[in-house]
């Protein structure tokens, strides 16, 4: 923040200050002079601390001093100018000593509870005692009893409490009405906030101005307007809602308004004042618990939903555990069985050609044996690799167990797998099998295969009669091709 927009907030501040010392005096005083019955300057007071920390401070003192001041120059003022000016300052004083007490206060409890102070019902209470009723408890009977020194209230104890209890609710009454709205202020969102309920909040003036000049004790006709502004909109628009209920009812009731004690117009003013402070004590829990409700239902939604997609990930990852071959990541045999045999029904069923193809390494237990097992596993992932370099994608390979493999051709006749599986036997024959200390080695594979024929009843027939063809290709020499004859004698399905 630069020097100049430093200077126009603190400006802003201190018109603020002043606006609001001065509303609440015209709104009413308990006796001619600055004992407003709302003391809204308290809440801007605390915004001005927390804003600008020790400028606020100073902003707060000038603006008391100048509210304060000019009330206390009554009858022979002429002769106490100097009185009255240190007067003025301890009025001052006090008030800022009260800002200063409820903004340190705001920023321990903001400190411990960091962003879920605003979210937790269980907090405001403490909000309430250590920002609103602290401060204003140690520093209000000062002003009492500078007051009651200054002649401005009787000198008799029942006045005196009455009076001090009026003071000490106004005071309260000023910070518990602005305190939740700072977060809001913070933010920048409290217009967005109050936009959302202006229709609500238009519609508050009616059941006052029923009660006061239509219908005594019409105003729980606020409750329920008030308890859905709550729970709908919470805290920023139930606060405000609230700061226009007790602006009203106390200007109305101290301007002699509506159904009040004429004869004792003090006992009136409390007691308007004991019924804001009531209401919007139960009013802002209420919509502090609806915040925590709102929060706790986004956060468990977000957790069931972030626990939903953790969990189809982990099952998308066991389905892959459960179906794939851990080595060379091709189906396993029992995933190759499902898709195989589902591909034979099918082929079965409209007459369509159907080959298998079962491969084998030559040789691989010598592998194992000479170059260890490390290195049989580096020449099956390739083998996999290969096999899937040489079909197609509607191609079924799988490892069909230890060195042995498996490939089903959908829609292929045996002399068509017969140069698929050349293909395959020539890419394994020819290629460079290395290891790490750049070792390399040839191997080669024999391959049996089969066709679908009519009287086949299940892919174990296919599976049967390949793995013999492929123990003949071994016997004739090994890295060789052998095709089932039953197929070429027999008559195909298609």
């Amino acid at each position: 923040m630069n020097a100049h927009t430093k200077t126009m907030t603190a400006g802003l501040f201190l018109v603020s200050y002043l606006f609001a010392g001065v509303l609440s005096i015209q709104l009413g005083t308990i006796n001619p002079g600055n004992m407003g019955l709302i003391w809204l300057a308290a809440g801007i007071g605390l915004f001005t601390v927390l804003q600008l920390g020790r400028i606020g401070l100073v902003i707060v003192y000038v603006g008391s001093f100048a509210i304060n001041t000019p009330y206390l120059f009554h009858g022979h003022w002429q002769h106490q100018v100097a009185s009255i000016l240190i007067s003025g300052g301890i009025f001052a004083g006090i008030d800022t000593l009260q800002s200063y007490l409820a903004a340190r206060a705001y920023q321990a409890l903001a400190s411990q509870y960091g962003n879920t102070m605003w979210r937790q019902p269980t907090v405001l209470p403490k909000i309430w005692l250590r920002v609103c009723f602290i401060p204003v408890a140690v520093t209000m009977p000062l002003f009492i009893a500078l007051q009651t020194s200054a002649g401005l209230i009787p000198i008799n104890l029942d006045s005196i409490l009455i009076r001090g209890m009026i003071l000490m609710l106004a005071d309260s009454s000023g910070l518990i009405l602005f305190v939740p709205l700072y977060p809001y202020l913070k933010s920048g969102t409290l217009i967005k906030e109050l936009l959302k309920s202006i229709y609500f909040l238009i519609i508050i003036p009616i059941p006052i101005i029923i009660n006061y000049f239509i219908l005594d004790r019409t105003l729980i006709l606020l409750l329920p307007l008030m308890l859905y502004i709550a729970v709908r909109f919470k805290m920023a628009a139930t606060n405000v809602s609230l700061l226009l209920i007790t602006l009203m009812c106390i200007g109305l009731t101290a301007k002699g308004y509506g159904f009040v004690n004429t004869q004792n117009i003090i006992i009136s003013l409390l007691q308007i004042q004991i019924f804001v402070f009531s209401i919007t004590l139960a009013l802002q829990y209420l919509a502090q618990t609806q915040t925590q409700i709102m929060h706790n239902q986004a956060y468990l939604e977000q957790e069931v939903k972030s626990r939903t997609e953790t969990l189809a990930q982990l099952n998308h990852e066991l389905s892959i555990l459960a179906t794939t071959d851990e080595l060379t990541q091709l189906s396993n045999r029992r995933e190759w069985q499902s898709k195989a045999h589902a591909s034979f029904l099918n082929a079965l069923r409209y007459q369509k050609n159907l080959s298998l193809m079962m491969i084998d390494v030559d040789h691989f237990k010598k592998i194992n044996d000479q170059y260890g097992h490390l290195f049989g596993d580096q020449i099956l992932k390739q083998i996999a690799q290969l096999c899937m370099l040489n079909t197609r994608a509607t191609d079924l390979v799988a490892r069909w167990g230890g060195e042995e493999f498996v490939v089903l051709l959908p829609e292929t006749t045996l002399e068509q797998a017969k140069i698929v599986a050349e293909k395959i036997r020539y890419a394994i024959a020819s290629n460079a099998f290395s290891q790490a200390d750049n070792l390399q080695l040839t191997t080669t594979v024999s391959i049996g295969l089969s066709s679908l024929v009519a009287h086949d009843q299940s892919l174990d027939d296919l599976l049967s009669r390949a793995d013999n063809t492929m123990y003949l290709a071994k016997a004739k020499g090994r890295n060789c091709i052998q095709a089932d004859t039953s197929t070429i004698t027999d008559s195909s399905v298609a």
